[in-house]
């Protein structure tokens, strides 16, 4: 047995139902109970809500937040809230990458100004497949359909202690589904972990590197030497070279070729990619 091999199944049997059971209730109550860090509200230490999703805490309690929810993940990894409380808990003070990269960008500077938010119609959601084939805006629309996925899914952003670094994070969240798109990614476990490897490299922010340490521990053998071998070099490099995505204004992408767009990002494809679906490791949420 290989070391990798050894190490996940000793994770899986050191994480037993009975411990992500407990670990779920604790995570719930604890949620539930973090309306301000101060234990005194009306204080002058307490802290009002920065923006309408917010919920005050304090540094531990966003460790406890972040161990919970990454526990949670890992034995549901269906579970989008999971995933999403672990990037709330974990980007505080990991922005400054994800400004400079808006501020010394025109595009990235306008999105910051503007603040939009990803969000259709349902005219307009059906207009993007009159769209021409491959354009930016067809192949999204046929990807979200093929996988069942709902562009109104991405959860609003809790524990981030800052007005506008909790829209970068909301903006990051609801444009993943396009980054899918524009590295024709799929939804196979080991593609959104290449997924969350890209946007490290991208952003900074933890919940990509975390997401792609302990990731590949639920993946069966061929798959993770797959991953390692081909998906995580690439990602790698691709997050390092490509055009910041979080500058990229998507909306006014829908008619364009993906392929211009790909080629004005500088991504290029992974080429020995042979998406492989197993119901089993199938995810839509990381």
């Amino acid at each position: 047995m290989s070391l990798t091999g050894f190490v996940a199944g000793a994770v899986r049997r050191a994480v037993p139902a009975a411990v992500l059971t407990g670990a779920a209730v604790a995570a719930a109550k604890s949620l539930n109970a973090f309306t301000s860090p101060d234990a005194r509200p009306g204080t002058a230490r307490s802290m009002a809500p920065l923006y309408p999703t917010h919920r005050p805490t304090t540094t531990l309690q966003k460790a406890f937040i972040a161990a919970g929810s990454a526990l949670m993940g890992f034995g549901d990894p269906m579970e989008g809230a999971h995933i999403a409380a672990l990037g709330d808990s974990t980007s505080n003070g990991f922005f400054g990458k994800m400004r400079e990269q808006m501020i010394n960008d025109p595009t990235g500077r306008r999105i910051l100004k503007e603040r939009p938010e990803i969000s259709f119609t349902p005219e307009q959601w059906e207009a993007l497949a009159d769209l021409p084939e491959g354009s930016f805006g067809r192949s999204y629309y046929e990807q979200m359909k093929r996988n069942g996925i709902s562009w109104a899914t991405r959860p609003p952003v809790h524990f981030v202690d800052s007005e506008e670094d909790a829209y970068m994070l909301l903006r990051y969240r609801q444009c993943h589904d396009f980054y899918h798109v524009i590295l024709d990614m799929d939804i196979s476990v080991v593609e959104e972990l290449a997924i969350k490897v890209f946007e490290w490299r991208q952003t900074g922010l933890p919940v990509g590197l975390i997401a792609s340490m302990f990731g590949p521990l639920r993946l069966p053998q061929g798959e993770r030497s797959r991953f390692f071998n081909s998906y995580l070099p690439w990602a790698m490099q691709c997050g390092n070279q490509a055009k910041p995505i979080i500058s990229i204004y998507w909306e006014e992408m829908m008619e364009r070729s993906i392929d211009e767009v790909r080629k004005e990002m500088g991504v290029w494809l992974l080429p020995e990619r042979n998406s492989v679906m197993h119901p089993e490791n199938s995810t839509a949420i990381l």
